[in-house]
């Protein structure tokens, strides 16, 4: 028998990992091509954002306000900063950011070449993007910001693409090197936790010192430039260089633990499955039920209302991340309805889009419920009233969560006003939130059979509908907000008409429970209506009738001929 020949196999193992790494550069895009989609996709995002800037028309800040922004803004930035440098760490001590295939890491990783030297590429195309992304956000930033600041918009748009580059280049150098030294999630987390409380605590004038206000002050560039900002671009640069260079120390477990929920995350994601993505990111998040709960309370199942009682065992078992994470998004949401109520209305779309998040957490008893749909089949209850039955513990939920929003919007500053105010807004944004996010979960994944006969173009449409929808109901309760600040510049209760928007949310609420309910027999009655085939299609209902009235004549000329 012929005796292995060591540099043979690692000669063999080099020439299969280079024509591994050809294939790829096959299948990659081509750099022009990528150049042409981001040129494609900057033109249209700057089109519709200036026909935005322009629709919504808000005013110039007074004098005042102008004071309160220079002297605050770059603290609440730096707090900003500081959020994403703690999403970073927490990603990073997962084993992320990086997000492999199965094949990569069984393959490429234990093959014996340099891993760094295999993770590059995939970590500066990921870096590439998300750098994209940052920029793209932080010019609609500073095109919104011109709106009501002084100095041209073309700065802004600079300044905030430069802070958002260079924030999400600390938070991603951050993540490299968090999965690089294998750092433990909870030490992660608490990181994370005291750079936010730190930052916010610093924008609220209670402590000082905050190092990523430096990171602030990008944003702010317009107004005045020190070197600070120097400083924060270049250790910037450092930090996710460090990554690049140590990405080759990350944890093979935990790539090959996200490469399988990342392939399954993907597939949903093409497929608009929104509720399989979030089941999806919380097992990559590794988000457990804790075995005991926040508190003992004493519910009986085989009570008056056993829905109420699951649902609330349910969310007395939540992890701390996911109820930091409502409060975060929280916090987020009080924040940007405070400034769309100081004027800046664009902020609506923040504060919906958070909420909607928000109340896909909140509505995790109905997405369970829906998730077995052949046990809820086998009780003695229509699925539809069951689901009902869901909503009240994630309107509770929200509420809790708009109680949040509400104090984060009356700290900055505080005003017996802004109580008022914020007292009436938190119930039309809870049913607002559980309304997008339970149509959302209860809508599942597109199902395009009963769209087989319509055109191309009404496919497109319904898609998009149907994607937007949710979030448009969760933006819906932030009306009160808009309606109290528009009464109040005219010199009208702002309370009052708060209460009256609050009022036509609630109405907007009970027509989706109604939804809820007739959920059913509505698809099938437009199944009906759009498939021919289908037996409950009025044609086809008429034909059966009619047949079944003939055999009955049939069989009672037979009968009388017997006779």
């Amino acid at each position: 028998m012929r005796e292995a020949d060591p540099d043979a196999d690692l000669e063999g193992a080099l020439a299969a990992w280079r024509r591994y790494r050809r294939r790829r550069r096959v299948a990659e895009v081509h750099w022009v091509d990528a150049l042409y989609q981001a040129y494609i996709t900057a033109i249209l995002g700057a089109i519709t954002l200036f026909a935005l800037a322009a629709i919504v028309g808000d005013e110039h800040l007074s004098a005042g306000a102008l004071a309160d922004v220079r002297a605050d803004g770059a603290d609440w930035l730096g707090a900003l900063a500081a959020a994403v440098l703690a999403l970073g760490l927490r990603s990073g001590s997962r084993g992320g950011p990086l997000a492999l295939e199965r094949s990569e890491v069984r393959h490429v990783l234990l093959a014996p070449v340099d891993r760094t030297t295999a993770l590059r590429g995939p970590a500066v195309r990921q870096l590439r993007f998300l750098a994209f992304v940052a920029a793209v956000v932080g010019v609609e930033g500073g095109l919104l910001a011109s709106a009501r600041l002084p100095h041209h918009a073309g700065l802004w748009m600079a300044w905030g693409a430069l802070y958002a580059v260079a924030t999400l280049a600390l938070a991603y150098g951050a993540a490299l090197l968090a999965a690089a030294v294998r750092l433990p999630s909870p030490v992660a987390t608490a990181a994370g936790v005291a750079l936010v409380a730190w930052g916010v605590a610093d924008a609220l004038d209670a402590a000082e010192g905050n190092p990523l206000v430096a990171w602030g002050d990008l944003g702010l560039g317009p107004f005045h430039q020190s070197w600070t900002m120097v400083v924060a671009v270049l250790v910037s640069l450092a930090v996710v260089v460090a990554g690049v260079v140590r990405i080759g120390d990350l944890s093979l477990e935990a790539a090959e633990r996200r490469s399988s929920l990342v392939g399954q995350l993907r597939f949903a994601a093409t497929l608009q499955d929104l509720r399989t993505v979030v089941v999806l990111r919380r097992q990559l998040a590794m988000e457990l039920p804790r075995l005991t709960p926040w508190a003992r309370v004493a519910v009986h199942g085989t009570g008056r209302a056993p829905v109420w009682s699951r649902g609330l065992r349910g969310v007395l078992r939540w992890p701390a991340a996911r109820v930091g994470r409502l409060v975060l998004l929280g916090i987020v949401a009080g924040l940007a309805l405070r400034g769309a109520w100081d004027g800046t209305t664009p902020l609506v779309a923040v504060a919906g889009l958070a909420l909607f998040v928000a109340g896909l957490d909140a509505v995790e008893p109905l997405a369970a419920e829906v998730d077995r749909p052949t046990r809820s089949r086998t009780l003695p209850l229509e699925p539809g009233e069951l689901h009902l039955r869901h909503l009240p513990i994630a309107v509770v939920v929200m509420i809790l969560t708009g109680v949040v929003a509400a104090v984060a919007a009356v700290a900055v500053p505080p005003s017996a006003e802004a109580v008022t105010v914020a007292a009436a807004c938190v119930a039309p944004g809870a049913l607002g939130a559980v309304a997008g996010a339970a149509t959302s979960v209860l809508s599942g994944a597109p199902d395009h059979s009963a769209w087989s006969l319509a055109p191309p173009e009404a496919a497109g449409v319904r898609l998009v509908v149907r994607t937007a929808w949710p979030i448009v109901l969760a933006a819906g309760g932030t009306l009160p907000v808009l309606a109290a600040r528009a009464a109040a510049d005219a010199g009208r209760s702002p309370e009052l008409a708060a209460g009256q928007a609050g009022v036509l949310v609630a109405v907007g609420f009970v027509a989706v429970a109604a939804w809820v309910v007739k959920r059913d027999a509505l698809h099938e009655t437009w199944a009906a209506v759009i498939d021919p085939d289908h037996p409950n299609n009025p044609r086809n209902r008429a034909r059966a009738l009619a047949a079944e009235a003939e055999a009955y004549d049939d069989a009672d000329e037979e009968l009388t001929d017997a006779r």
